[in-house]
């Protein structure tokens, strides 16, 4: 029987049942790996000393390194240069920004003298 949360093989009689709600049965190799999935909420994957953990990474590191067939790269397309004149005419912006308007002068109250 393995533990459910490190992987590691449990003698008989040695491990520790939880058993869920839903009624899914998890088994324990020792107190710490109780603690990591119960009370902690850790995922195996992310915790280095499981074997979740192990066999995750080396997949990881395989496919990161290339094998020596794929080393081949793909031949690089070149772009066409354009002559400056035209670049100059698409930099240009297309629509012009309207002015500021001129504020006018604020309209004089009349007073009359009595």
């Amino acid at each position: 029987m393995e533990c459910s949360f490190c992987g590691r093989n449990i003698e008989k009689g040695t491990e520790t049942i939880f058993v869920t709600n839903k009624g899914k049965a998890m088994y324990f190799c020792s107190r710490k790996c109780e603690k990591n999935i119960l009370k902690l909420g850790r995922k195996a994957r992310k915790v280095k000393w499981t074997e979740e953990y192990r066999s995750e990474k080396s997949i990881r590191l395989r496919g990161l390194t290339p094998k020596p067939e794929e080393k081949k790269e793909a031949p690089v397309e070149k772009k066409e240069k354009k002559p400056k004149a035209e670049k100059k005419a698409e930099d240009a912006p297309k629509a012009e920004k309207p002015k500021a308007k001129a504020k006018k002068p604020a309209k004089e109250k009349k007073t009359e003298e009595k």
